[in-house]
């Protein structure tokens, strides 16, 4: 998650468990877990009581690794959720797996995936993907709930975890009753569409990526930022969306995510968003590194100066082509 989208989980998430602390059925039955998937798959918190549960931080790093988070989804329930007992102790109800994403995944999801229904027995499993540029036909293929959170502002991602923590508690009030066909999906509402065969949102059909990141420096501050770009199938380019502050801490810049993907040709890239540092709405690639930075390393001479590697570049002739480093997003 980045942007508006990362600001709206971290809100959404707090006012979640408040609401559910709220509920004596949710409070009683039900237990939680955070794992998110960027560059890898991290276990932000073991499964606990709602009591117990606190919001997980979030960090901007570049990857979707889908895969890596469905096995360790998988690992977490074979370690933590009980399983009924041969002498007639009753174990825990089969867990609810809530999947949010914004973007695609970048790893090998399909045998994670295949692991993970042969392994565990899941309840309900609800895919969400947040705003257009998903791909939907592949949340498909995961389960056969998938929502699409087309109103991706503020007021959206609040209904939207109004509408998760009405699921938990209709599926909690379930378990209390000793009726588990209870869970179910609660009334969607009106910034969330159901995704079927019948409204399945534009998908390439020529594998193309629906969209673009790449991993840049500030040649002011030197520090790193992700600018997103959007497909425009009717033109045949990548335009730009947004920039990301990226965290510093987290980010092995040197070695960034997205080593393995093909560069992209600077014919498909049409400008630049502004850097999310200083607001250089020029952006360059170094020919020596491949590191992507802002115009602001911009000299009096003409000159730029890498933040990469620290060399010296001149502007290439103009209209010639050149590869730029993909990064994962």
């Amino acid at each position: 998650m980045i942007g508006a989208g990362l600001a709206g989980m971290r809100v959404g998430i707090n006012s979640m468990l408040k609401a559910l602390r709220q509920n004596p059925h949710a409070l009683e039955t039900a237990w939680i877990s955070f794992i998110t998937f960027d560059s890898r798959a991290e276990l932000k918190s073991p499964l606990q009581s709602i009591d117990e549960a606190q919001p997980p931080r979030l960090l901007v790093r570049p990857g979707t690794s889908l895969g890596s988070a469905l096995m360790l989804l998988a690992e977490r329930i074979l370690k933590e959720v009980q399983r009924n007992q041969s002498g007639g102790a009753k174990g825990d109800f089969r867990p609810i797996v809530i999947l949010i994403t914004d973007g695609q995944p970048t790893d090998d999801w399909r045998s994670a995936l295949r692991d993970l229904n042969s392994t565990v027995k899941i309840a309900n499993f609800y895919a969400i993907g947040c705003g257009d540029d998903i791909d939907f036909a592949g949340l498909r293929e995961m389960t056969d709930v998938v929502l699409n959170l087309h109103q991706t502002d503020e007021h959206g991602w609040a209904k939207l975890f109004v509408w998760i923590s009405d699921t938990v508690s209709t599926a909690s009030r379930g378990v209390s009753d000793g009726d588990e066909r209870e869970v179910m999906l609660s009334k969607l509402p009106d910034v969330i569409e159901k995704v079927d065969d019948s409204n399945m949102p534009y998908s390439s059909d020529d594998g193309r990526a629906r969209q673009l990141f790449l991993s840049a420096l500030c040649g002011k501050t030197k520090q790193p930022y992700l600018m997103r770009y959007r497909w425009e199938p009717d033109y045949g380019v990548y335009v730009p969306a947004a920039s990301h502050i990226m965290d510093a801490e987290t980010c092995d810049f040197s070695t960034r995510a997205g080593a393995g993907l093909p560069q992209v040709n600077s014919r498909e890239v049409d400008g630049c968003p502004p850097c999310a540092y200083c607001g250089n709405m020029s952006a360059g690639s170094c020919g020596n590194c491949g590191t992507v930075f802002c115009g602001s390393s911009r000299q009096p001479d003409g000159t730029s100066v890498c933040p990469g590697c620290g060399g010296i570049l001149r502007s290439g002739g103009g209209g010639r082509d050149f590869k730029i480093k993909a990064s994962e997003g």
